[in-house]
């Protein structure tokens, strides 16, 4: 019986969706509402732009693709988006900011996600892969040698899961955006949020052990393990730099995932906290201090 719950729920959880992208959507009453003028702008210039199909084959075959956009410039952002969202959504405002800085932008695609294969989201297990053969066909391919990465969400648990791999080179920062540690707490972290008294907070826990634990059983006949990775260890090996934002409101992702992953991180670093922004509002809630602070983390290492 437990197995045939746990299916039901990772196939919720981990199964292929993209939700509409945030210019379909009323924001008003959403966590967004104070930002949407921001946000709506920015998804009609990302919209405004001409896009050039990329596509390579992903660590387990899946056919995938990401958008890029050529600005004549010799950097380029390369922005990975998060859980069942869009490149049209909160990432956009991330890239406005690259455009502003007149920066290429290549926007990744992630696998279970609309315009890429892939029957679920592995959460960083398989996806870290999939960005790694994406900046080696990125450097090898296309002759890209100044990139910067940014992911936000997921994406941001991602490119953090690769940075260990990433040789220095043609990547030269790394900007991770209100990610989380691994896939096993940000379970237990939302089955706990969603506890609404005591006895569920005390309960809910101790009821999601054989559910996640049969979650794991499903996700490894799929070819992935839901336990396998920790942000801490990847960014305690990398020698990339990298700039870490959160908000102090996410109710999504804690704000001490991301203080553990600074503490963690071995490379260069600095960090940014919105005292404002929930899950995902940080950029657009950080304004020109947010820029002034990029700004100076850049200029040290893309030249």
């Amino acid at each position: 019986m437990c197995l045939l719950i746990s299916h039901s729920i990772f196939k919720r959880v981990f199964g292929r969706q993209t939700d509409p992208p945030l210019d379909e959507i009323d924001l008003n009453g959403t966590h967004y509402e104070e930002w949407k003028d921001i946000i709506y702008g920015s998804i009609k210039r990302l919209r405004a732009l001409s896009w050039e199909k990329l596509y390579i084959k992903g660590c387990n075959g899946d056919k995938l693709s990401a958008l890029r956009y050529d600005n004549g410039s010799d950097k380029t952002a390369v922005l990975y988006h998060g859980y069942r969202t869009h490149h049209f959504s909160n990432t956009a405002v991330a890239a406005g900011y690259f455009l502003d800085r007149g920066y290429n932008l290549i926007l990744i695609i992630s696998r279970g996600h609309e315009g890429s294969e892939g029957q679920y989201i592995t959460f960083g297990a398989l996806e870290h892969k999939d960005l790694l053969l994406w900046l080696d066909m990125f450097e090898k391919k296309l002759g890209l040698k100044k990139m910067v990465i940014y992911g936000i969400s997921l994406g941001s648990n991602v490119v953090m899961r690769a940075s260990e791999f990433i040789k220095p080179g043609a990547v030269k920062a790394i900007i991770a955006d209100c990610g989380f540690i691994n896939t096993k707490t940000i379970i237990h972290t939302q089955v706990a949020a969603r506890s609404k008294n005591k006895f569920q907070r005390i309960v809910f826990p101790f009821l999601a052990v054989p559910v996640v634990r049969g979650m794991r059983h499903h996700a490894k006949k799929a070819g992935f393990d839901i336990f396998d990775g920790d942000t801490r260890v990847s960014v305690s090996r990398t020698k990339i730099p990298i700039f870490f934002i959160h908000g102090e409101k996410d109710d999504v992702v804690p704000i001490k995932e991301t203080k553990e992953n600074f503490k963690a991180c071995a490379s260069p670093k600095d960090i940014f906290i919105s005292k404002r922004a929930s899950h995902g509002g940080s950029f657009a809630d950080g304004g020109e201090e947010l820029a002034r602070m990029l700004d100076s983390f850049l200029a040290k290492y893309v030249n």
